[in-house]
């Protein structure tokens, strides 16, 4: 009888986030992979239905508004929405491309067969790559289930992650400035309807458009920190109230963002590419002078091109480079955030005369700065009540750092290198 050895995850320094290889048998406990494999249960499938719906919403609705600009011939707006459709599109397909490549030469991953390259072209040719991975991810879950392999249920975590992540290009590139655009013309044509006409049922499907982006926003940040601590073993997992909370966080806090940059592109658009441009420059700096990734990338090089990737998603959203206590960080990048959506409000109410339109006047300034409380409110309720790691740190009493996980424990594998914590 053929022996079998445990699989375990590299997450290797290759943009391929998953290296799966088969290892030596260690001491373990017998019921490891039984315990492991319970992850794959009906949460996690309604978790992947949910990125498989926001993503094909906000790419439809996305595609409806295209016809209808051209329908009554908006041409700026045509040209700007299919831009952030497709420079993303392409950007994403082309890192999944890449991604597959790697694994192809990966031996420990096994060949893929003709048939699956044929629908991996057909997915990358129709800029749909995220959606293929999350498809994968579904049925290695369920083969994992069904047969019991560990190599399989890797092989879901791997998909997972790497679709997760294509999931975050796709946010920052294409459903953030999409609502940012759609939001603008709406602010624009409600306060000055003289330049800019639209016609009743296009703004319909520019407020669904918005919605859409901005459901797509939080649910792909939530998506990816689970997806995260799912592919590592020693991070305990994300359950379904700490998940709903993340969600509402991400919610608020996107709207709050996206809802001040809106207000300012509606009077000023050049200012409002300048405030970005320039938070895009000093976060990429700060990460650069402070936050060394030296798991994550094999040179300098990498390093300053991790750095101003995670800078241009500082422009939305804070996500973690590295382990380690983030309370002072969060403080720093929401305080920052908070005087930018401030001067966006200030610039606003100067601007506009309240008694023109009082409810648009107060009412876009009170949800900003509302969306924006309750994005520090459930982020407050997250961290002091639902993240997982304070169950799992009082398990590990000894633990010397807050933020850190001792990963000398029993149980642990050492064998991980990621770009990106949770």
């Amino acid at each position: 009888m053929a022996e079998e050895y445990p699989v375990v995850v590299h997450f290797s320094r290759d943009p391929s986030l998953a290296n799966i290889e088969h290892m030596k048998p260690q001491p373990e406990s017998p019921d490891k992979f039984s315990e492991s494999g319970q992850n794959f249960d009906v949460f996690y499938v309604i978790c992947i239905a949910l990125s498989i719906i926001t993503y094909v919403l906000d790419l439809v609705l996305t595609c409806v508004l295209l016809y209808y600009y051209s329908l009554y011939s908006y041409g700026l707006y045509f040209a700007l929405t299919l831009t952030f459709i497709l420079v993303p599109a392409l950007f994403v397909t082309t890192v999944s491309l890449r991604w597959y490549i790697i694994d192809h030469d990966d031996p420990s991953v096994g060949k893929t067969r003709l048939v699956h390259w044929v629908v991996r072209i057909v997915f990358l040719l129709l800029q749909l790559s995220p959606l293929l991975r999350y498809i994968d991810t579904l049925i290695y879950g369920i083969q994992s289930k069904i047969l019991g392999s560990s190599f399989l249920y890797r092989r879901m975590l791997d998909e997972d992650t790497n679709s997760a992540l294509l999931r975050l290009y796709h946010c920052f590139l294409h459903a953030a400035p999409q609502a940012v655009i759609q939001l603008m013309i709406i602010l624009i044509h409600v306060t000055h309807p003289e330049k800019v006409p639209l016609n009743i049922d296009v703004i319909v499907i520019q407020s669904w458009t918005v919605v859409a982006a901005l459901m797509s926003i939080a649910w792909s940040l939530t998506s990816y920190h689970r997806s995260v601590r799912y592919a590592r073993d020693d991070k305990d997992k994300i359950k379904w109230g700490a998940t709903l909370v993340a969600f509402c966080w991400h919610l608020m806090s996107a709207l709050s963002r996206v809802l001040a940059l809106s207000l300012l592109a509606a009077i000023f658009p050049a200012w409002m590419g300048c405030v970005c441009v320039v938070h895009w420059i000093v976060m990429s700096i700060w990460l650069t002078l402070s936050q060394h990734h030296p798991s994550a990338c094999s040179s300098r090089c990498e390093e300053l091109f991790l750095s101003i990737s995670l800078g241009l998603a500082y422009v939305l959203a804070f996500i973690s480079p590295r382990d380690g206590p983030t309370r002072y960080i969060y403080l720093a990048y929401y305080l920052v955030c908070f005087m930018e959506n401030t001067a966006a409000l200030v610039v606003w109410c100067v601007t506009n005369n309240s008694a023109e339109n009082p409810f648009l006047y107060y009412g876009a300034a009170g949800a900003q700065l509302v969306a924006f409380l309750l994005g520090i409110a459930f982020l407050l309720i997250y961290y002091q009540y639902c993240h997982p790691s304070r169950t799992y740190r009082s398990k590990i009493p000894d633990a010397s750092d807050p933020g850190m996980l001792d990963i000398d424990k029993p149980g642990y594998s050492k064998s991980y290198d990621v770009r990106s914590h949770s």
